[in-house]
């Protein structure tokens, strides 16, 4: 009888959920890499009403409930497992599946169902990156090549690796941001930023560093990347 409630309950909450979601964010497997976006989302202020996990695995699902995520047991890979997370009014969506060619698959199958919805992407094969941009993943992530770029900057400063991987985390003293500029700040150099450190602008879909002529004055559409102290560090100085 326990079990027969539990599933009921979980079928009615999941029907609830389809009808409510929106603005929310897929997390397509839920492993090691999965886990970790979800506890950085987390910790980077989302809630976990925001975020609704898949898998198969109903063990790792159970791991996702714990943290508050909403979670569908399914294949990601099939279009009508997406449709029910309702994909096409989700904000985004992070597949690490822990196989390459399941993620490049979960990838086709996200950007088939929706052309202009942000896809992030693990692959952990360097020839399938590629593979990954071209089944329409917008960001892709190696975590290989990520930990190889941290060892080759350590021998070059001991603490290069330390700000890179502070750069990538919300618990350090610094963080990454991407906007779209401001009015007022239009026809300003990416130098004159009022609040953060201006390091790249992208101006259709190309990107300029801040020392190059078309980051001197910024136009509207521009969107840039920035460098802005995390909360923590923001709470040291009050």
């Amino acid at each position: 009888y326990s079990f027969v409630y539990r599933r009921t309950w979980d079928r009615w909450r999941m029907a609830y959920l389809q009808r409510n979601l929106r603005d929310h964010i897929i997390i397509a497997g839920f492993g090691t890499t999965g886990s970790e976006a979800v506890e950085e989302l987390l910790a980077r202020g989302a809630k976990p009403a925001e975020i609704v996990v898949i898998d198969c695995d109903t063990n790792v699902l159970e791991q996702a409930k714990e943290l508050g995520c909403a979670v569908m047991e399914g294949d990601a890979t099939r279009d009508r497992a997406l449709q029910r997370l309702r994909i096409d009014r989700a904000r985004a969506i992070i597949v690490s599946a822990g196989r390459d060619d399941t993620s490049i698959l979960i990838t086709l199958t996200a950007r088939h169902l929706v052309r202009d919805l942000p896809i992030s992407v693990a692959v952990k094969n360097e020839d399938n990156e590629l593979l990954a941009r071209q089944a329409g993943a917008t960001t892709v992530i190696n975590p290989v090549s990520f930990a190889g770029l941290l060892l080759a900057g350590s021998t070059h400063g001991e603490h290069i690796a330390d700000y890179i991987a502070d750069l990538a985390s919300s618990s350090g003293r610094v963080r990454l941001a991407e906007r779209v500029v401001t009015g007022d700040e239009c026809g300003k150099p990416l130098s004159a930023l009022a609040r953060g450190l201006g390091v790249r602008v992208y101006r259709d879909g190309r990107p300029y560093g801040f020392w190059e002529p078309e980051a001197q004055s910024l136009m509207a559409g521009d969107r840039i990347i920035e460098i802005l102290p995390t909360a923590a560090a923001e709470a040291e100085l009050n």
